[in-house]
C-alpha cells in the first residue's frame, strides 16, 4: 500500500483553490516549480491527471474534481480536529 503524501495534496489543494501555480505559490511561499514538481508527483502516485491546460490556465480534470472534493474534507476536517476541540480539558 503506498500512502498519500499530504505535503503533495495540500499543495494540489491550494493550486485548485487559488486558480493557478503563480497564486498557489505566493500563499505557500514557495517557488512555482516546487508545486508544479509535487503535483506531478501526486499525479503519478494516483495514476490520473488532476489538472489540464486550457490556454494559459489550468482546469481540474474530472479525477482532479473528485481528488479536490476529498482534500476539502481532509482539510476541513484538520482545521476542526484543531480549532474546535479543547484540548486542554
Amino acid at each position: 500500500m503506498e500512502w498519500l503524501n499530504y505535503h503533495h495534496l495540500v499543495y494540489f489543494w491550494t493550486v485548485a483553490r487559488d486558480g493557478g501555480i503563480i497564486k498557489a505559490s505566493e500563499t505557500l511561499c514557495i517557488a512555482p516549480s516546487t508545486i508544479s514538481e509535487q503535483i506531478r508527483s501526486l499525479e503519478e502516485s494516483l495514476g490520473v491527471k488532476l489538472f489540464e491546460k486550457q490556454g494559459r490556465s489550468l482546469v481540474l480534470t474530472d479525477h482532479g474534481r473528485v481528488a479536490y472534493e476529498y482534500a476539502e474534507e481532509i482539510f476541513t476536517r484538520g482545521r476542526e480536529l484543531t480549532v474546535i476541540h479543547n484540548w486542554d480539558c
